[in-house]
């Protein structure tokens, strides 16, 4: 049997949704948001620190029947925006390409592309 979860929240009083910062972390927060909500589960307040802040904003500020596709535009976006070497001057991208600093595995790459369903 599914346990109607809304009305338990109710019960409990206000609902509060705190998004943690993180970088890949964030891309997770659409999918926990997505459950809640079909749960019905619908947060009477959305705080957030980083990326979780974004995330926060981006439900708070869109109406109820907009936020999942909100997030997944964002997190579609930042998916694939251009790589921060196309925003650097030349001479410190060329410095970053050349390997002086770590790049990201292939793996952690992969992980946080998977992260999203939308």
């Amino acid at each position: 049997m599914k346990r109607d979860l809304s009305q338990e929240m109710k019960a409990l009083g206000q609902t509060v949704l705190v998004l943690q910062g993180g970088g890949a972390l964030g891309a997770y927060q659409v999918g926990v948001y997505e459950a809640l909500s079909e749960a019905g589960v619908e947060p009477d307040w959305v705080v957030g620190t980083s990326i979780g802040a974004i995330n926060a904003g981006l439900i708070a500020g869109s109406p109820k029947g907009e936020r999942i596709d909100r997030l997944c535009e964002f997190w579609r976006r930042v998916e694939h925006a251009p790589a921060l070497g196309n925003y650097l001057p030349p001479w410190l991208a060329a410095s970053l390409s050349s390997g002086l600093t770590p790049k990201p595995s292939p793996s952690a790459t992969a992980s946080t592309a998977t992260a999203i369903a939308c």
